[in-house]
């Protein structure tokens, strides 16, 4: 089909649905109802492509494992095509390596796996300890090497840079052929992308990108790409909350396909990683493969903007941060409340919630008169949310 040309949308749809003017690339389809009987054939990638200049040919929809009870379900999905697998040292209270290793048994030399290794202040992190957490995630996942292993939540990269010891260490481990490429996931691209520009560390970056959070860094995100360094997309349903908003049923595209095509529009975008714990997953999300953008999916989009503009707390925004007295880690605390109320992540951000030090729990809350409300440039009910949020994530 023809393209639909960027006027013909301007005066029906909310400019936050273009971000980078993808609307010069979409493409008319004809209407497929989700309603109808699965088809008889599971449903298959339709596009892959190069993962910067690593060499690698990455599935443009891609398995994240961050919510996996089930090693069968990555078993399908590679059966349906999907080739990048990403985990990391401490999903599901570190079983979730296990999970992946046991899924992809067999067929290790026909995926791409990525794992991550937080590493807390990068100063104290040495080379012997290193290398014996990735020794050991090689000894979960069944595997004698790692295709990308990643530095996690990176928040500055030069602080990562200055420490010698990590440094050599993953020098060591790409020497002795444990891990192939190296890289960092950041929920702070706006800095961490810029940096990479100026380093030869990272040769894969993950990070937050959806229609509503990560329009700004596309300038970013095309300047790593233009350098050669993989593009992985994380958190592509801007919080996954269309299961409590009106109106997001629809016989011609789901909100999570509309929302994953929105992300592969991008052209500097190489594969996306949502989250998937069940076969409906593998199925549903991989119907979206390969499909342009078209006038179904940017109203599903566009619905879904308008509903949750001021009840989705932006990851990478820190607007309130400064003006909380008690020094709340309302980014944190938030984005635990999302993986439980709409993630269906119960158990896990009951989990992370419980590791975070008291001091940046909303103890003290109740008796604030609401900085972080005044404070938040979306609307958001900042106040009451970290309340409700503290009282779900207490077990």
């Amino acid at each position: 089909m023809s393209c639909i040309k960027r006027r013909n949308f301007i005066a029906t749809l909310a400019a936050g649905v273009f971000g980078f003017g993808a609307a010069g690339r979409l493409q008319a389809e004809p209407a497929v109802s989700n309603s109808g009987p699965k088809e008889s054939s599971p449903p298959k990638i339709k596009k892959y492509n190069a993962l910067g200049k690593t060499g690698l040919k990455v599935s443009d929809v891609s398995y994240g494992a961050i919510s996996l009870f089930e090693p069968n379900v990555l078993r399908y999905a590679y059966d349906c095509g999907i080739n990048y697998f990403d985990t990391a040292e401490g999903y599901l209270r570190m079983k979730g390596e296990t999970y992946v290793g046991i899924g992809l048994k067999g067929v290790r030399d026909k995926v791409i796996i990525t794992t991550k290794h937080p590493q807390g202040a990068p100063q104290k992190a040495d080379k012997a300890s290193l290398i014996k957490r990735v020794e050991d995630s090689l000894k979960r996942l069944q595997s004698d090497y790692i295709d990308i292993a990643m530095v996690h939540g990176l928040g500055d990269l030069s602080a990562l840079l200055k420490n010698q010891e990590i440094m050599s260490a993953y020098d060591q481990l790409k020497k002795d052929g444990k891990i192939r490429f190296t890289g960092f996931s950041t929920h702070n691209a706006n800095l961490t992308l810029k940096q990479a520009l100026d380093s030869d560390f990272a040769q894969v970056i993950l990070f937050m990108y959806n229609h509503m959070e990560g329009k700004e860094i596309e300038p970013l995100v095309k300047a790593v790409r233009e350098k050669g360094i993989g593009t992985v997309a994380m958190k592509i349903f801007a919080g996954g909350k269309h299961g409590n908003l009106k109106g997001m049923i629809s016989k011609e595209v789901s909100y999570p396909q509309a929302a994953i095509r929105w992300v592969l529009s991008n052209p500097d975008v190489d594969t996306c990683i949502p989250t998937i714990s069940s076969y409906s997953h593998v199925e549903e999300y991989i119907a979206a493969s390969g499909k342009p953008l078209d006038r179904a999916a940017l109203a599903m989009i566009s619905r879904y903007q308008k509903q949750a503009h001021n009840i989705y707390c932006r990851v990478s925004c820190t607007e309130c941060l400064s003006a909380c007295p008690n020094n709340v880690a309302v980014n944190e605390v938030l984005r635990y409340a999302m993986y439980f109320e709409d993630y269906g992540m119960q158990k896990e951000a009951l989990g992370y919630y419980a590791d975070l030090e008291p001091a940046l729990k909303p103890l003290n809350c109740s008796n604030c008169p609401g900085y972080c409300d005044k404070a938040c440039p979306y609307g958001l009910k900042v106040k009451s949310r970290l309340l409700h949020s503290h009282d779900i994530l207490t077990a």
